[in-house]
């Protein structure tokens, strides 16, 4: 094709005309630069095709991760939730006294206290996205925001949770380990599910090493009659609140971002 325009312009040339020949070469410049631009033009929409696609992927994967996300930060709240009610009828046990309950149930109510309920949400397509520097693929500019700012959000309700544990860690337990007989505190009854939703698994097999204990009214008489336990527990009830304010504040944001995402998977689907 080289060779076809050259000689062209040699037969001009040769022929003498030179006004052809300025108007020849002229043509071939425009049609050498529109071929350029086409070409560019192609590449970006190539670039464009590509980007779109990696967006896609991350915002399926975003999408999953958000998921576990908001599981994940249900089940704390629901933990607190339970931790809450189980202050609530401790007190009511302090208040009213425990005749006629269940020690079972004091157990399980007292059992409760002890637990610390944190936020452990996965973050790692997040991270990748921030750290490898491929937030820019994601064209929603609410959802870049969102992605953004993520880590100082879950900061908020770790904050608070921390609190909790540090109180219990710190004071609570060590209090407890002083001054109860913790076997006379933990008979055999069944597990209780709702607090342990964190596992990882169900084996059993640990069971075969379990320290048996008993249920001594004695000792939870003693429990529930310490002004000092009674004070804890009015700083655990403060500290579980507080902490799922945040948590279903954290929530709402996590239902928000799962609706920006599907939105957009949708419309590209489209």
């Amino acid at each position: 094709m080289i060779k076809f325009f050259r000689k062209i312009r040699q037969n001009l040339l040769s022929d003498g005309k030179t006004g052809k020949y300025f108007k020849y070469a002229i043509g071939e410049i425009v049609l050498v630069m529109v071929g350029i631009l086409l070409a560019v033009q192609v590449n970006n929409w190539n670039i464009d095709k590509n980007n779109s696609k990696q967006e896609v992927a991350l915002l399926s994967q975003l999408e999953n991760e958000y998921e576990e996300n908001l599981k994940e930060v249900n089940e704390k709240i629901e933990m607190r939730f339970a931790i809450l009610s189980s202050i609530n009828e401790l007190f009511s046990y302090i208040d009213n006294g425990i005749e006629g309950v269940p020690l079972d149930t004091i157990r399980l109510h007292i059992t409760r206290t002890f637990k610390n309920p944190t936020f452990d949400g996965p973050d790692g397509v997040i991270q990748e996205i921030l750290n490898s520097g491929k937030l820019y693929l994601i064209q929603n500019p609410e959802l870049k925001i969102h992605l953004s700012n993520w880590k100082n959000t879950v900061q908020k309700v770790v904050e608070e949770e921390q609190l909790l544990v540090t109180h219990n860690t710190t004071y609570y337990y060590e209090y407890c380990r002083q001054n109860f007989n913790q076997r006379k505190m933990r008979g055999n009854s069944s597990e209780d599910e709702l607090m342990n939703v964190y596992r990882l698994s169900d084996n059993k097999t640990t069971d075969d090493f379990k320290i048996t204990g008993e249920n001594s009214e004695s000792e939870y008489r003693k429990y529930l009659n310490d002004i000092t336990i009674s004070n804890y527990l009015l700083w655990s009830n403060a500290y579980c609140r507080n902490a799922n304010i945040q948590s279903i504040g954290l929530k709402e944001k996590i239902e928000q971002i799962l609706g920006i995402i599907r939105t957009e998977l949708k419309n590209k689907s489209e």
